[in-house]
């Protein structure tokens, strides 16, 4: 009876250190991005981009509810030294799958981490959408601008008076 548990136990471990890893570089990111993968075991894989404007990104997960266990995905800025896992990454959000998120960022380098265990052969698919943002002035802004032009009429009409 020992020895059918100790096998059981031997099978168990063997098939938790099964893992899958894998980097993809997306590049600069574009309009849509997608990506994903079959696994079982379990999941560490990074999806990395740069982003050359302001954007807004929306992203999800895929996965068949329950094939993955204690699934979620975060998204990085990678620092300075533009290094996956460098000692200057800083979390932008963390996630859970099959949920839809958005955050606005501004230009510079991210990464996706997907993590999870998938005790059979499980697919997920991620997905990334950036959108150009534009900046809206404030409303200060235009007080400013409002006021600038007045002084301008203001010194304008004295002139033609004298």
């Amino acid at each position: 009876m020992k020895l059918k548990s100790l096998v059981a136990a031997s099978a168990v471990a063997l098939t938790a250190l099964s893992s899958h890893a894998a980097s993809t570089d997306w590049g600069s990111h574009d309009a849509f991005e997608l990506g994903g993968s079959t696994v079982s075991g379990a999941v560490f894989d990074t999806y990395a981009f740069s982003l050359g404007v302001n954007s807004k990104l929306t992203s999800s997960v895929i996965a068949n509810p329950g094939s993955f266990l204690g699934a979620a995905y975060t998204l990085y800025s990678s620092g300075a030294d533009h290094v996956i896992g460098g000692g200057d990454d800083s979390l932008v959000g963390a996630w859970g799958f099959n949920t839809v998120n958005t955050v606005t960022l501004g230009s510079g380098n991210y990464y996706y981490s997907v993590l999870g265990g998938a005790p059979s052969a499980s697919t997920y698919a991620i997905s990334s959408v950036a959108t150009a943002t534009t900046p809206v002035p404030e409303p200060e802004t235009y007080a400013l601008l409002g006021a600038g032009l007045g002084v301008i009429g203001f010194l304008a009409s004295r002139r033609r008076r004298d």
